[in-house]
């Protein structure tokens, strides 16, 4: 399984983040980006819920981190259906320009 993190880190931070981030094995890159976030984490796991743990429990928890944003590759069987709820008036087709 694979995930990745996007990552905004407190000026000045950055030492004991990285610092930090290495005692994670599960992360196997990191890369600088120059846009609304600083940082993207490359994460593997053995499973989605390992994976989960990893980016909820340990990542967003490090000294520093101020605002995160995951993304889990997955099998959709993984993961429960979403209920929806009916609202009884049919739905707009989305325009395309």
């Amino acid at each position: 399984m694979w995930g990745f993190v996007l990552a905004n880190v407190e000026p000045g931070k950055e030492p004991e983040f990285f610092s930090n981030l290495g005692s994670i094995h599960q992360v196997r890159h990191v890369f600088y980006l120059f846009d609304d976030y600083e940082y993207l984490l490359e994460v593997e796991a053995d499973s989605t819920q390992e994976l989960a743990k990893v980016l909820t429990n340990h990542i967003r928890h490090l000294p520093g981190v101020e605002r995160t944003a995951s993304y889990i590759e997955g099998n959709t069987r993984e993961f429960a259906p979403l209920e929806k709820e009916e609202t009884g008036s049919p739905r707009a087709e989305p325009s395309i320009y």
